[in-house]
């Protein structure tokens, strides 16, 4: 039995390092193993020392030297001799206990003669008749090695599976479940082999790099922002290649810079500073070739988006030389954008223009063109109404378009031009905004209808508002505005519904004063004198400061 064992690490030695020359192409990244040095087979008649004479020993079964004697002919690489060997053992030992050992022997000798029908066969039975043996687990394996050559990751996805399950060898089960991995994601079950990469990446093994890798993407592609920073950020420590490491140490240091402004309203300082070390150690490596110019853009944008504008500026001015051109356009827009918020209007003018001039087809000169917009919205409302128009001109996304529309309309709006803004607000309800500003727009489009003295238009606007946003802090104000022009509209029972409901819902709202004395004056014009003198007592009681009371 443990000369059988014998022979299954011996197998399994083979296999390996065939498998991984036959997946070289396959693997990426990951380097086949250097082949182990193999003794010469000497023909027999060659010169060779006499043996010695030993002690007689019992002599070995028919069975067993028969298997040992087709073992050795495979060892010495003679597979075209091992082949007749192994057959002749499966066919005159019926029940001899190394008939796994013979049908994987044979398989082997088939496939790396190239004959992969025959080899198929053989390791298919082998795992149909001896599927608990220790060489179930490297036949599997083989079986999956030939699919997965073919491209065939279906057939290969479950063969590997097996082999992992299978094999007692730890380094057989990580590769079978490496490239079982690879199958998965083949096959677009992206989910199951994220879980295997993931296994595969804690244990140190030539898979390793390329499984954290695959594993970080597709964690950031699913949002999971933290766990494939996690990934990265080993990598930076684990790969060989400087490069590696260097692309390693930047993505996890951009990964870190989102999750440290993923709150606007509150940085995160520690997710900050991990960000700051990682872009400063992918910046630093030797041969970080185009990354480093990524990690210095990094570095300026977290010192924009941490609110350092000042040192944005000085540090471009320091490292502008050393930038490659790729990195320029980037860099160039956080500098524009730095000047704008220190209130330098000329000078983030100049810089959107040289952005839009010299890099025309990147993304940065679309951005610098709405930039641009809000640079002069700032310093001259007048003037961004027009810009606008030529901004849309340029097809840009429709997000970046309703923007820019906004800023119209807000211009419009400062200007008192009521008349021209309502439109625009009206248009952006259908818009790509963020749920805040689709607010602001529609809060301002009911007032631009109230300031035009449109009664109907204005209780649709104001109806809209409260339908579509009715969490939003100023849903107290539209419901009181709405009051007062569904009482313009002569519509007295809907503006106490509003009323009422602003002063049962919102017990704390400013309006709420308003609204009760709203409703008693309203209540005595309909000559309803006891709920009128109820909704004063009301106003008396809760309010006794009130104006309204002297």
């Amino acid at each position: 039995m443990k000369s059988f064992r014998r022979n299954a690490g011996f197998f399994l030695a083979g296999l390996l390092w065939v498998s991984e020359v036959t997946l070289a192409q396959e693997v990426r990244r990951a380097m086949p193993l250097n082949e182990p040095p193999v003794p010469r087979a000497l023909p027999l008649d060659e010169a060779t020392p006499p043996p010695e004479e030993k002690a007689s020993t019992p002599e070995q079964p028919n069975d067993k030297r028969q298997l040992e004697y087709a073992n050795a002919l495979f060892a010495r690489k003679m597979y075209d001799l091992a082949i007749p060997e192994y057959e002749k053992y499966l066919s005159d030992y019926g029940g001899g206990s190394g008939r796994a050992n013979a049908y994987f022997g044979l398989g082997e000798s088939y496939r790396l003669l190239g004959k992969n029908g025959s080899a198929r066969t053989n390791f298919q039975k082998l795992l149909d008749d001896f599927g608990d043996s220790e060489f179930a687990g490297p036949a599997a394996y083989a079986l999956a090695v030939l699919a997965f050559s073919q491209k065939d990751f279906t057939a290969a996805q479950p063969l590997f599976h097996k082999a992992a399950a299978k094999s007692k060898d730890a380094s057989v089960a990580l590769s079978a479940k490496y490239f079982e991995a690879r199958c998965l994601e083949s096959s677009k079950r992206a989910d199951d082999a994220l879980v295997l990469y993931l296994q595969v990446a804690e244990a140190k093994s030539q898979y390793r790099e390329d499984a954290r890798t695959t594993a970080g993407a597709m964690l950031l592609a699913r949002g999971r922002r933290t766990d494939a920073l996690k990934q990265y950020e080993a990598l930076a420590s684990e790969a060989e290649k400087p490069a590696a490491k260097a692309e390693s140490a930047v993505r996890a240091g951009l990964i870190a810079l989102d999750l440290a402004v993923a709150d606007r309203a509150k940085i995160d300082s520690a997710m900050a500073e991990k960000a700051r070390v990682l872009l400063q150690k992918g910046r630093a490596v030797s041969d970080s070739g185009r990354w480093k110019g990524i990690a210095q853009a990094g570095l300026l944008r977290l010192e924009y988006q941490t609110g350092q504008f000042s040192q944005v500026i000085s540090d471009y001015k320091k490292a502008a030389e050393q930038l490659p051109e790729e990195a320029k356009p980037e860099a160039m827009l956080l500098v524009g954008n730095a000047q704008r918020q220190l209130g330098h209007t000329q000078e983030a003018e100049r810089i959107y223009r040289e952005i839009i001039e010299k890099f025309p087809s990147r993304e940065e000169a679309k951005d610098a063109r709405y930039q641009r917009l809000i640079n002069i919205y700032n310093s001259n409302p007048n003037a961004v109404i027009s810009e606008v128009d030529e901004f849309l001109k340029t097809n840009p996304a429709n997000e970046r378009a309703d923007q820019a529309k906004l800023l119209k309309a807000e211009a419009f709006y400062k200007q008192q031009r009521f008349a021209e803004a309502a439109p625009v607000y009206e248009d952006l309800r259908a818009s790509e905004l963020t749920p805040k500003l689709r607010a602001e727009a529609a809060y301002k489009l009911g007032w631009c209808q109230i300031q035009l003295k449109d009664v109907a238009r204005s209780i649709e606007a104001l109806s809209y508002f409260l339908k579509t946003f009715p969490d939003y802090p100023q849903a107290p104000v539209v419901l009181s505005q709405r009051a007062l022009a569904f009482q313009q509209s002569q519509n007295a029972d809907a503006a106490i519904t509003d009323l009422n409901f602003l002063i049962k819902s919102y017990p704390t709202a400013k309006e709420r004063e308003a609204a009760i004395q709203q409703k008693a004056l309203l209540l005595g014009e309909l000559n309803r004198e006891p709920e009128m003198a109820q909704t004063f007592q009301q106003l008396l009681k809760e309010y006794p400061k009130s104006s309204a009371i002297s």
